[in-house]
């Protein structure tokens, strides 16, 4: 079996340098400052090796006495980290490390002379762990799950598939968390009807980045281009101003300063932009049976492709008592929704952390005696998620179509549904809803919009509600659902947007920024 799944990535590895293209596009402008400083080249992006024990352990050097530790690591954050067989943790600029389930006894993990010592965050998820220096660099060691001798660093991400120049944490960056869903930890993740999907073979990895005012997330992929320009829209329509950001699995934790919960399955390949391995549709797919493997869902339309839009936040219960803005998500298990949530937090005066799987309906409080690290939150049991917005998206447009007047108020870059309102002759209005999804790239563009139209894969919704009473509308409006629209739920088009203007192209409108 390792041997027949190595062939299909490798195979998989050269598909990919043929979509691509062979031309790496030019690394950010901080890779480039420190490339010749620490350039590790390592193994990552090759075949996975299957999970390994902790033989070599005892190999390594004990951590200096005087180092300051943890007995264990119970939250994933950028000073302490896990996966399913070690643990990480970070003091003074260096990794130290640990079988998953051993108290205390510290040993130094291997770091290449050039980049230890000054490492300020690590993040470790399935088998790679990331670790960032002081001036945002992003550094992957492989085989993270692996005995010590395999272990290796890289400085490479970025195209093509992950041998690209490297790449650097956004501009403030407020917090940061590596993910990894992998066919041989996770088998398969599931859309937003439910529907299971295989993982493809060579897995998606992110770095996802909290940043600014906490209502941006910037997601870094290994195999798209190290620009900053691919987005997750946070909950709220994208205000919500999270305060702190964990994930695992491909799932997304995120809190608010007065304590609100959300999570979401979501990356590239979920979200309808990995057109090579996945088929995508608006369309409804419930009626289709899951395809046996990944090929024929691709091109065999018998069988369901991935529902579109993908899986949204999901709202989880508050914690039951004081908290801090430590949370941490890790896998538990292979599927999608084997995941389990901690908050560090005091019950009754004793500290330790509050956990759930990520489905439960209540939490439990685990006490560790580990002293509080992170910062108290005005936790209130009700929401208060709104409490705090971000300001409205400055991108707005307006314009003519034939027959009608549109506006699309608050276009956000970061993907998902912009709403479009009609306005036709008679006064009838039509509210319609654009749906963006961020495509496959592979050469760099600025983050956000500018001048330079940025090109998405979009759809244009209409209630399912008036198309149920499609007979009991105003004539105009009828006809233009019916002759436009075809009378569907959604027409895909192709969208481009900049700050200028906005072009839908199914319906031959171009709209100005107003």
């Amino acid at each position: 079996m390792g041997t027949k799944m190595s062939k299909r990535r490798s195979a998989v590895f050269a598909l990919a340098v043929l979509v691509a293209g062979t031309v790496a596009a030019a690394p950010p402008a901080g890779a480039r400052a420190q490339a010749g400083k620490c350039s590790p080249i390592g193994t990552a992006g090759a075949p996975d090796l299957p999970a390994g024990g902790t033989d070599g352990f005892e190999d390594l050097r004990p951590a200096p006495a005087d180092t300051q530790l943890p007995d264990q690591v119970h939250l994933r954050d950028t000073r302490g980290t896990f996966n399913r067989v070690w643990s990480f943790a970070l003091a003074d600029g260096s990794v130290y490390t640990k079988p998953a389930g051993l108290s205390g006894g510290w040993r130094v993990a291997p770091v290449p002379d050039c980049l230890d010592g000054r490492i300020t965050g690590i993040s470790a998820d399935d088998d790679e762990l990331v670790a960032v220096d002081g001036e945002g660099r992003v550094f992957t060691m492989d085989h993270a799950m692996n005995e010590p001798r395999l272990w290796n660093w890289t400085s490479r991400f970025g195209p093509p598939i992950w041998l690209g120049s490297g790449t650097t944490l956004p501009d403030a960056t407020v917090d940061w968390s590596w993910s990894v869903i992998s066919p041989a930890e996770d088998v398969r993740w599931t859309d937003a009807i439910g529907k299971p999907h295989e993982i493809e073979p060579a897995k998606v990895s992110h770095v996802y980045a909290l940043s600014g005012d906490g209502s941006r997330i910037t997601y870094l992929d290994p195999w798209l281009p190290s620009d900053h320009s691919y987005e997750l829209r946070t909950p709220l329509g994208g205000r919500f101003q999270a305060a702190r950001l964990s994930a695992s699995g491909s799932t997304v934790f995120v809190t608010n300063r007065y304590g609100d919960l959300y999570t979401r399955l979501y990356d590239f390949d979920m979200s309808g932009g990995n057109s090579v391995f996945f088929r995508y549709s608006y369309e409804d797919q419930s009626g289709l049976p899951t395809a046996p493997n990944l090929l024929l869902e691709r091109i065999d339309p018998r069988y369901a492709a991935v529902q579109l839009p993908a899986q949204d936040w999901v709202r989880q219960p508050k914690v039951p008592g004081e908290m801090t803005d430590r949370i941490s998500i890790h896998k538990t298990g292979p599927r999608p929704d084997a995941r389990e949530l901690r908050v560090e937090g005091v019950k009754d005066g004793a500290t330790g952390l509050w956990r759930k799987e990520i489905r439960a309906s209540a939490w439990s409080f685990t006490p560790t005696g580990q002293p509080l690290r992170g910062r108290k939150l005005d936790n209130t049991p009700e929401d208060r998620s709104t409490d705090t917005l971000a300001p409205p998206s400055p991108h707005s447009y307006a314009g003519n179509g034939d027959g009608y007047s549109a506006e699309a108020p608050g276009f956000r870059t970061a993907t998902g549904a912009t709403p479009l309102n009609l306005r036709f002759r008679s006064g009838a209005t039509l509210k319609l809803t654009l749906q963006t999804v961020d495509p496959l790239r592979q050469f760099s563009r600025a983050d956000g919009l500018d001048d330079k139209p940025r090109a998405y894969n979009g759809a244009v919704e209409v209630p399912q509600e008036l198309l149920d009473n499609l007979s009991q509308q105003p004539p105009e409006v009828r006809d233009f659902v019916t002759d436009t629209l075809g009378a569907r739920r959604f027409t895909t088009t192709g969208v481009d947007a900049s700050t200028r203007s906005l072009r839908i192209a199914a319906l031959g409108l171009n709209l100005a920024a107003r």
